[in-house]
């Protein structure tokens, strides 16, 4: 039995018009279900933004591209549109009042999606669950709650990429069901990383919370021992208004900071990247820091994402 009951009416996933992705014929032997993150930015729009809300889908066809298609050579990515908070009401909400709206309709609508998914498209295939931000804070709901409820479905889970909100200690001693990555090719684990820059740290930030703890996206080491660049594939940065990015002359370095529980690329050269920075937009400063790397989480360290899924998937086929 679920936490809470659910809110609404769900939407519905049997029809195409509610999937910004559906593959028609699966050719890889994995799936992967992404949860976009904060896409609505819509000042005329309600708290929770409809499913319909143009200016959501569109923006998150945008992210789509930028984030999810790391995984596209290793899966078959599903991506329901789902109703979700607006971005721009996101600064006047406390931590509480986001939780509570996120229990809300876009629950109802993701566990809607995993339902038919799970009963009409999967076919039993093992799945990797993926998403950013907003889209990080449902998985982990999801994780907690739905798959609680449904063991059979979270035993085919390669693993969850949970990045741009925090996973904490006390959420893993609340859902001893869920485990932490600690490694490159660990199965049925939560992936999870907030990036920022040395600046942030002792300052506030909606995503990062007490107790966090991430994997350090290229050594896959959860301890201080630093990944120079050298290790890293290729780092891109998004473009605002389309859904292209540039791949940059230098690539990020990570360490993790222990003591915050963040990913910190510490070269200066990305300070000009801050999410910030990207967007011009000085009030995002007093929601995620002033050296937050927000909207860079997946394309500093897209590649790595992308080989690390492949050996993921690997791992757990080799094991079947």
């Amino acid at each position: 039995m679920y936490q809470k009951p659910l809110v609404g009416t769900a939407t519905d996933y049997s029809k195409k018009k509610n999937w910004l992705t559906l593959p028609k014929t699966p050719d890889k032997p994995v799936d992967l279900l992404f949860l976009y993150p904060s896409s609505c930015e819509d000042p005329l729009a309600d708290t929770i933004c409809s499913v319909n809300n143009l200016i959501m889908r569109v923006a998150a066809k945008k992210i789509f591209k930028q984030e999810a298609s790391a995984f596209e050579p290793v899966a078959n990515i599903y991506t329901p549109y789902w109703r979700q908070v607006n971005a721009t009401k996101l600064s006047k909400m406390t931590f509480e009042e986001v939780d509570e709206a996120e229990w809300a309709e876009p629950r109802t609508d993701v566990y809607a999606a995993l339902d038919y998914y799970f009963e009409n498209l999967n076919q039993g295939r093992p799945y990797f669950l993926a998403g950013h931000s907003q889209g990080s804070r449902l998985s982990y709901i999801t994780l907690s709650d739905y798959m609680k409820e449904h063991p059979d479905y979270y035993a085919r889970m390669i693993a969850a990429y949970c990045i741009g909100d925090s996973l904490t200690r006390q959420y893993l001693e609340d859902n001893p069901h869920v485990k932490a990555a600690q490694a490159a090719d660990d199965l049925g684990v939560v992936v999870s990383w907030n990036t920022e820059g040395p600046a942030n740290k002792g300052k506030p930030s909606l995503v990062v919370s007490p107790g966090a703890i991430s994997i350090n996206p290229l050594n896959w080491r959860t301890d201080e021992t630093p990944a120079g660049p050298e290790l890293n594939l290729g780092s891109y940065v998004p473009h605002l208004l389309d859904s292209g990015m540039d791949e940059l002359p230098f690539r990020a370095d990570a360490v993790i900071d222990t003591e915050r529980g963040t990913v910190m690329v510490t070269d200066p050269a990305f300070e000009k990247y801050t999410i910030t920075a990207l967007t011009g937009m000085e009030d995002l400063e007093s929601v995620f820091g002033p050296a937050s790397y927000h909207g860079c989480d997946y394309s500093f360290f897209f590649l790595n994402i992308r080989e690390n899924a492949r050996l993921r998937a690997e791992t757990w086929l080799k094991r079947a």
